[in-house]
């Protein structure tokens, strides 16, 4: 019987890799795959309930029990994530040229603020100006400033658009938002955060879907041009994606095919009509945009999913500040979840409520990957069971699932995410998601609005103890397990633990330690210097000095700050200022280094005295340039790569000092 069972379990393993590496030209295979995974999954998770749970004490009962809900919980994640996901799906295109000529929607453009830096609201504003409209007069830009800043006021007047403020700051975002709505009267109202640049193609690639009288709002991905904490502190940039990547473009793409498309916060163009019929956007709870696209979804309206690199902005900027953003995400989307429950809400789908109770159900997963990463921990190192099985039977009903999970999400997720990188992603958040989830449903809610820090600067790196301790706690608990699992195998600590049971844990833990050492680098904060994120270009000048040297160079990264240009000559003796134009914008510049590099000469220097013709020049062809023009990353998702890269460059910053 052992033979047959063991010729099937060969048979099953075969056929998930042959289609995971088929289900990448031929989508039937993927569809296999992911039916293959449910399946071999519910097998695993029925022995799990029937034959694995501990009876020897009632502690153990009740961790095995909690263990068991927190699978179970996944995987629940799991089937609603495989469903959006069994067919691809892709909206088609409607441009702006739908409409007939002399009939365009007049755009209200609203550009929320309360504390960001001038610098950063500016290059927002410019952008909004740029972008391209068949009627300029039919577009007017609102910065809604919830601050109430007269510098705000005079940047709103030197740039020629509205300014708004308002006496009474109820409702934070949503209400700066509503208050914004009550002085305008577009047709439609685009919503963007102080920090996202819109692309001079926003309007053309949105604006169309709106010639659909039932459309209520269109959404476009989130994206950054600056390193999020994963990336910039595991030096890991080009080689991960942002975290956010996944949802924004592949997980909204497919919410779309159910006219569940999530409202972000940013980045959306609203019918205004649409916004009315639901009295605004919504109010009372933090996540005012995820509830306000559900109602509005309720009532009916039709929403669509744009999947194209339309605005970008800056991502949180440490490790502390992405861990205060989950967390308000998290309580908020709890909130939503009092206030308006998908099942109670009236108008929507069965998938609609669906999609939604996953969404809110997605921020337990904390609490799931706390008590994975503790079960284990408790049994090696406190003797405390939460499953009862032995080698063979793991083998034969955890090992298919488990294959098939690891290869299902890689094969689905088209190399945005891994099965690792997500792994590590949640280990790191998880304990704080866990506190915040639990908080908020049973201690004390958090209704106040926090607005996450943008252009954040510092010039030392740091190590966040605050955001640290939990991971490494978690970290030297799984590693003086491992430590006692391997003594008990080889006999050297003696105990009653049954071997097979140390050997799963043993493989649990390493798993797991892998995930919280990643995890535990995270909190090595780098300095950021920079003041703006730089762009690549390979525009070609003649730079005049002061000293009336001319020298041909070629411009290679450069914002609205500064520049690096690669000279066509090695000259020792540049004075310290100089001029250069383009498309007759001048650029007056200092000279801030200069240095021989590979037999080049290449200078770094500053911008001053920007007139607003040049400084829209470099916001056009940098921030806010065309998305036809802007090229993605393909990223490699390495693990290796940023464990060894880590390593040296923090050994070798060491050495420097």
């Amino acid at each position: 019987m052992n033979i047959i069972f063991l010729g099937i379990e060969a048979c099953l393993l075969l056929l998930t890799i042959f289609c995971y590496f088929l289900g990448k030209k031929y989508h039937i295979l993927k569809q296999s795959l992911i039916i293959i995974y449910i399946v071999t999954t519910a097998i695993y998770l029925i022995w799990r309930t029937g034959w694995t749970l501990p009876n020897d004490n009632v502690l153990s009962l009740i961790l095995g029990i909690i263990l068991l809900l927190a699978e179970l919980g996944g995987f629940c994640l799991s089937i609603v994530f495989y469903r959006l996901f069994f067919k691809k799906y892709h909206r088609p295109v409607k441009k702006l040229n739908a409409y007939k000529k002399n009939q365009y929607p007049s755009i209200d453009v609203f550009i929320a603020t309360y504390n960001e830096e001038i610098g950063i609201l500016q290059r927002s504003i410019v952008a909004a100006k740029l972008m391209n409209y068949p009627v300029k007069s039919l577009v007017n830009i609102y910065v809604c400033d919830d601050g109430s800043r007269d510098e705000i006021k005079y940047l709103c007047q030197r740039l020629g658009v509205h300014y708004v403020a308002r006496e009474e700051h109820k409702h934070a975002k949503a209400g700066n938002l509503n208050h914004a709505m009550s002085v305008s009267n577009g047709n439609l109202i685009v919503t963007m955060d102080a920090d996202m640049v819109l692309r001079t193609d926003f309007l053309e690639k949105t604006v169309g879907y709106f010639e659909n009288p039932n459309m209520g709002f269109i959404q476009t991905p989130q994206t950054f041009f600056n390193d999020d904490p994963y990336q910039f502190n595991l030096f890991a940039t080009n080689v991960i994606g942002n975290d956010q990547d996944f949802f924004m473009r592949n997980i909204e793409q497919q919410k779309d095919a159910f006219n569940a498309t999530m409202y972000v916060g940013s980045n959306a163009i609203f019918r205004r009509e649409a916004l009315e019929s639901i009295g605004g956007f919504a109010t009372g709870v933090i996540t005012e945009d995820m509830a306000t696209g559900m109602l509005l979804q309720a009532k009916k309206w039709q929403t669509g999913f744009v999947n194209e690199n339309l605005a970008s902005g800056l991502a949180p900027e440490t490790f502390g500040d992405l861990i205060k953003q989950r967390d308000r995400w998290a309580r908020g989307n709890i909130q939503v979840g009092k206030k308006w429950h998908p099942w109670r809400i009236k108008g929507l789908s069965f998938m609609q409520r669906l999609i939604y109770t996953d969404g809110i159900h997605y921020w337990f997963s904390g609490i799931y990957k706390l008590i994975f990463l503790l079960a284990p921990i408790f049994f090696l190192v406190f003797g405390l069971y939460s499953l009862e099985t032995n080698l063979e039977q793991i083998l034969t009903f955890w090992l298919p699932s488990f294959v098939a999970s690891q290869l299902a999400f890689n094969l689905v997720s088209e190399k945005k995410q891994t099965v690792m990188l997500s792994n590590i992603y949640e280990t790191a958040t998880a304990p704080f998601m866990a506190f915040g989830v639990f908080n908020e449903l049973f201690l004390k809610s958090k209704q106040k609005f926090a607005v996450t820090r943008k252009g954040v600067n510092t010039e030392n790196s740091f190590y966040n103890w605050r955001t640290a301790w939990p991971i490494i706690v978690l970290l030297v608990l799984s590693l003086f397990g491992l430590i006692r699992g391997i003594l008990l195998i080889v006999g050297v600590w003696e105990s009653s633990i049954p071997k097979d049971g140390i050997y799963i844990n043993i493989f649990w833990l390493f798993y797991n330690s892998f995930s919280l050492i990643l995890a535990s680098y995270l909190s090595n904060e780098r300095p950021r210097l920079r003041k703006s994120e730089r762009f690549l270009s390979d525009t070609i000048i003649q730079i005049k000095f002061t000293n009336q040297k001319v020298v041909e160079g070629q411009i290679l990264d450069w914002n609205e700050d500064g520049a690096r240009i690669k000279l066509s000559a090695i000259i020792e003796d540049l004075s310290l200022h100089g001029q250069f134009d383009i498309m007759g914008n001048k650029f007056k510049f200092k000279k801030m280094w200069q240095r021989q590099i590979n037999g080049q000469s290449l200078i770094g220097v500053t911008f001053k005295e920007l007139d607003m013709s040049a400084y829209e020049y470099i916001i056009r062809h940098t921030y806010a340039q065309n998305s036809q023009i802007y090229n993605s990353i393909i990223y490699s998702n390495r693990l290796w790569h940023i464990i060894v890269k880590w390593w040296v460059e923090i050994l070798s910053k060491r050495k420097a000092h």
